[in-house]
């Protein structure tokens, strides 16, 4: 059987007449004096026929029946979406090639059958992980010193190794060890990192469990426990880090998926104190481009924390004419104060991550912390990103621009465990309700240097919140250069 044969059973079972559609050749073997040109054309806008990889249609090649039933097997998964004028042209072909399309499903099923039985024997054990370097100015966001020292800034070290399996049918086990440093760090003061090997030095730190979960799913619910990776809203609130605890998520329908959980959130090691939490997050997809998400973080935690300083014993006197004299010895020494700091978080978000068009994707979150004991809560981050970034695709690309404006409370800049490539505020104060906060700008690009490897540039001019209350200015820029490594 010719593909003409289906050609002229198509246009029998339409009633639109083909002399009045007009689309643009889908297939380069096809002239447009061909007398099914209007025709073919108008199944292949609708998605009934589709071309070779080729870029051809090759009417003329002969077709054995299944060949045709393959052909019909496509169009029809697309029957709920086609056009009203193509679904009676579609239901003679599915009628006219019925055995042959029992035939196929039986032999699918077989062979999905033949696949599971295979699988039985298999281990799904997996090795996965990454690698970073990269290099990093004034991490911990210092603000700006008017007497030009050199800026802060060091080089960074980080890699990854998971272990993922399936032990059974719907459970998982998902985990993972890190090992992360620093080195030639600069103070901005000439202070320099040491490469001691006691401990006292960052160049030099262990390795820790990232991550370790044990994970159950069915039917769209989705249960996790152990020390497990949480995401929350647009990532304000927490992004890809550990809790140790659990969290039930379930999707309702295609479109709105929630998430409760408890647990742990110091188990990403940037605090010395358990910090017990509770989230939750819901999103909902409005549309195939537009998702918004729906966030809460809430902690109430007070860490007991050391201050070591010196205390100096003197005796001095003031002369006459203004100068200082020691009339004793000078003695000092060592003390250890210890106080309580209160570590609140009652983090509400709302964001939306909308794909404006091709190339063009846009990611805005409003976050509020309601803790008492905060100053300026709110905050706001827009991202506008450029270009179309495949991970595992070389020579993909993008570039973004960012803008952030954040009350002193309402991101924790000491935790950093938000998604953004800054602090979020002056991660240097008296304890959490002391941050400065944060207005400005910043930009960036990701290229792929190759499959799974990525260079990531990015550069950020920032100052404090409320310039009156921080007491300063401006922060020092902040700037990173990254290469990163999957597989």
């Amino acid at each position: 059987m010719k593909k003409s044969a289906l050609i002229a059973a198509v246009l029998a079972a339409t009633t639109m007449s083909t002399t009045a559609f007009a689309a643009q050749n889908p297939f380069k073997d096809l002239p447009e004096g061909h007398w099914a040109y209007d025709a073919v054309t108008m199944l292949a806008e609708d998605g009934v026929l589709e071309g070779y990889g080729d870029g051809t249609f090759k009417g003329a090649k002969l077709m054995n029946r299944y060949e045709m039933a393959e052909v019909v097997s496509k169009a029809l998964a697309k029957y709920d979406t086609a056009r009203p004028a193509d679904k009676g042209a579609m239901k003679k072909l599915e009628k006219e090639f019925a055995n042959e399309l029992k035939d196929m499903d039986v032999r699918l099923k077989a062979v999905e059958s033949d696949v599971q039985e295979l699988k039985k024997g298999v281990s799904s054990f997996k090795w996965y992980g990454d690698a970073r370097l990269r290099w990093i100015q004034n991490k911990d966001m210092k603000m700006h010193d008017k007497q030009g020292t050199t800026k802060s800034s060091q080089l960074e070290k980080r890699v990854r190794l998971g272990i993922y399996g399936e032990p059974a049918k719907n459970l998982s086990v998902d985990g993972r060890i890190k090992y992360e440093d620093s080195f030639m760090k600069k103070d901005g003061w000439g202070g320099k990192n040491q490469a001691n090997w006691d401990g006292n030095y960052d160049n030099h730190n262990s390795f820790r469990l990232d991550k370790i979960s044990l994970n159950w799913n069915h039917a769209g619910t989705k249960v996790s426990v152990g020390r497990t990776e949480v995401s929350l809203g647009q990532g304000l609130l927490y992004w890809e880090n550990p809790v140790d605890g659990g969290y039930v998520q379930h999707q309702f329908g295609p479109k709105v998926t929630a998430m409760v959980g408890v647990g742990d959130i110091s188990a990403a090691g940037w605090q010395d104190s358990n910090i017990g939490a509770q989230f939750a997050n819901i999103t909902v997809k409005a549309s195939p481009a537009t998702t918004f998400t729906f966030a809460n973080l809430h902690t109430n935690t007070t860490m007991e924390t050391a201050t070591v300083g010196y205390k100096t014993e003197q005796g001095w006197t003031q002369h006459d004419d203004g100068s200082w004299h020691q009339d004793g010895p000078l003695t000092t020494t060592k003390e250890t104060k210890w106080n309580k700091d209160d570590y609140k978080l009652n983090q509400y978000a709302v964001g939306m991550n909308a794909q404006l068009a091709p190339k063009w994707n846009l990611i805005t979150e409003y976050v509020r912390n309601n803790a008492g004991v905060l100053k300026n809560k709110d905050g706001i981050w827009n991202r506008l990103t450029y270009g179309k970034l495949v991970w595992n695709k070389a020579n993909t690309w993008h570039v973004y621009g960012e803008h952030f404006a954040f009350g002193g409370g309402a991101v924790d800049s000491l935790g950093w465990q938000h998604r953004l490539n800054i602090a979020g505020g002056s991660m240097k104060n008296d304890g959490f309700a002391g941050d400065k906060g944060v207005r400005g700008w910043g930009m960036g690009v990701g290229y792929m240097l190759a499959a799974n490897t990525n260079l990531d540039l990015t550069y950020y001019r920032l100052k404090p919140y409320d310039e009156n209350a921080a007491g300063f200015t401006k922060y020092d820029d902040v700037a990173y250069a990254a290469l990163t490594y999957s597989f």
